[in-house]
């Protein structure tokens, strides 16, 4: 059995070569990755691999990404789902962005093999979470280190409404959308941000859960990561501006919102919105206590 994964990029130069070694220890056998436009060192970390076979790298420059008609990244995923079949021949390919990291129950292999008949099944997504004014430990490499992280087991499901309307509660708590492993043969396209799939006639498949593979997301890890990403949604937003429908995640519009101006003041607040999301040892306790939050190997066990 052969596993693939699609890896979309943009700006992870902190976290690339981490994910990489971690999936390959893992088990998966080849990467597509599509470089959205990284300006922060991660294409060239990306290079190293060019010549591996188990690797296929695109770099899009933004006028490639967004053009006058508007976005482009359904064609990015058509491209990477086209290249895993034609440069892999994979049984499943796994769609991933590089601060997901995917954790199986038991082996991968094993994992996969019980999954169902469907062209697609969904990856439940967690976040990893950390207390505030602690070190954050090294980003995992192996599954082992994985298991010892926590994570937020039961979110809290919030819309853009419900939050523009309270904004008490940091994100980290809050629910983030699945990601999908496929038969690349049986789907034709991914939704943007890879959450389901679509079949040959344009329509989206239904998906049940991918029982025994969870996705552990890194939304936050170091300042300069987050500030980095943040400003640089502000670009793309700036980008979209004629095209107001774009999809795209109404978390991250928010934090560009408040990176956008790019001066002093506005640094200052998305670095106020960074660090509410590291909790204190009280509330941690709280939270373990009633079991919303975990560690990585817990989670089936909640």
């Amino acid at each position: 059995m052969k596993i693939v994964a699609n890896i979309q990029v943009g700006n992870e130069a902190d976290l690339i070569d981490h994910h990489i070694a971690y999936h390959l220890a893992l088990g998966i056998d080849g990467f597509v990755i599509a470089d959205l436009d990284s300006t922060d060192g991660t294409s060239e970390r990306l290079d190293r691999y060019r010549n591996d076979p188990r690797f296929v790298i695109r770099h899009y420059t933004m006028d490639k990404l967004i053009t006058a008609s508007g976005p482009k990244t359904a064609e990015v995923g058509q491209w990477m789902l086209q290249t895993a079949r034609d440069h892999f021949a994979p049984d499943w390919v796994v769609r991933l962005d590089a601060d997901e990291f995917l954790y199986p129950a038991r082996s991968l292999a094993s994992a996969v093999l019980a999954l169902g008949v469907d062209a697609s099944f969904k990856i439940t997504r967690r976040n990893a979470v950390f207390g505030k004014g602690q070190p954050i430990p090294p980003i995992p490499t192996t599954k082992d280190k994985l298991a010892e992280f926590s994570i937020v087991a039961h979110p809290v499901k919030v819309s853009d409404v419900d939050y523009r309307a309270d904004d008490s509660l940091p994100l980290i708590l809050t629910e983030v959308g699945p990601k999908v492993i496929v038969r690349p043969d049986l789907v034709a396209a991914y939704t943007t941000g890879g959450h389901a799939t679509i079949d040959a006639h344009g329509k989206t498949q239904a998906a049940s859960a991918a029982d025994g593979l969870l996705l552990v997301h890194f939304w936050f890890s170091t300042a300069e990561r987050f500030v980095r990403k943040a400003r640089f949604t502000a670009f793309v937003k700036h980008l979209l501006r004629e095209h107001p429908k774009a999809s795209r995640g109404w978390q991250w519009t928010r934090w560009a919102e408040i990176a956008g101006a790019g001066d002093p003041e506005s640094t200052a607040e998305i670095l106020w919105e960074y660090h509410r999301q590291f909790l204190s040892a009280e509330t941690l306790g709280q939270l373990r206590q009633l079991g919303h939050v975990c560690r990585v190997s817990e989670y089936w066990e909640t």
